[in-house]
């Protein structure tokens, strides 16, 4: 992991590099049997695949925005919260916001994920 660090280091900002070196320590005291050297392995290897220093061009054009969702979803005035079983659109709605916005659109799955560990965010 430290390998993998080192060439995108100057991209990563220092919050962030703390977290790592956090969890480095913490992941060299556990027994590598372990479910959280496991659960903690796998965040930082997440961690080092993210494409730091790589950005989108940003495009607040609200009325742009408005049309493109619109066009790709007519009828929702309002959208709370995207949940629902596969296949009712989840995925099309938060594609069409990204294209609204200009951003590129990443999709995962947390599908069968029952631990919240698994999923952390690193402000």
């Amino acid at each position: 992991i430290r390998i993998r660090i080192e060439p995108i280091k100057e991209k990563i900002p220092k919050h962030v590099l703390k977290v790592i070196e956090e969890e480095l320590e913490k992941l060299v005291m556990l027994e590598s049997s372990s479910s959280e050297f496991t659960h903690t392995y796998d965040y930082l290897d997440w961690l080092t695949i993210l494409p730091w220093g790589n950005f989108s061009d940003e495009n607040f054009d609200v009325l742009r925005a408005e049309k493109i969702l619109d066009n790709d979803h007519y009828g929702l005035s309002h959208v709370i919260c995207l949940s629902g079983p596969p296949g009712v659109g989840k995925t099309s709605i938060g594609r069409a916001i990204a294209r609204a916005l200009g951003r590129k659109f990443f999709r995962f799955s947390v599908g069968g994920l029952s631990d919240v560990d698994e999923i952390k965010v690193c402000y």
